[in-house]
């Protein structure tokens, strides 16, 4: 049985990045409510930072999920938006892994495309077990793989 979590350092860096960013637009919110004639750096840092980090916070909400894999079955949970994705190897229609070369080294990514259409994935950089579930995909699922 595989199961992928997201990583902890993952998320630990959004959220210092989440605590900054509203940290900077509720001290400018502060600052403009106290000053008796707002300056515009005040006012460009609250439409800035404030939209900026509720679409990070609800980006990274909505895409945590949660991948297990167990005897030819799939079940992906998406606990921040009550949805389970459950599949199983009849089902899929062919699995990749793509890698995009970026200045940090190379992005990996397991992709899953079911015969409804529906694409499921998982990243090296983001979640446990990328290794376990990969290997898995070669094991029982070579004749499907594209590259």
């Amino acid at each position: 049985m595989v199961y992928s979590k997201p990583k902890v350092a993952t998320l630990f860096s959004v959220v210092v990045f989440l605590a900054l960013a509203y940290g900077v637009c509720i001290y400018s919110v502060m600052e403009f409510m106290s000053a008796k004639e707002p300056s515009t750096v005040t006012v460009i840092l609250i439409f800035t930072t404030g939209p900026i980090a509720l679409i990070i916070t609800l980006k990274t909400l909505f895409g945590i999920k949660y991948l297990e894999i167990s005897k030819e079955k799939f079940c992906l949970n998406y606990p921040f938006r009550f949805k389970k994705v459950k599949f199983s190897g009849r089902d899929i229609s062919y699995w990749k892994v793509d890698k995009i070369k970026t200045f940090g080294g190379i992005y990996e990514e397991l992709v899953w495309q079911t015969k409804s259409g529906q694409n499921c994935s998982i990243s090296r950089q983001e979640h446990t077990e990328f290794d376990k579930a990969r290997s898995y995909m070669v094991k029982k699922f070579k004749k499907l793989q594209r590259s």
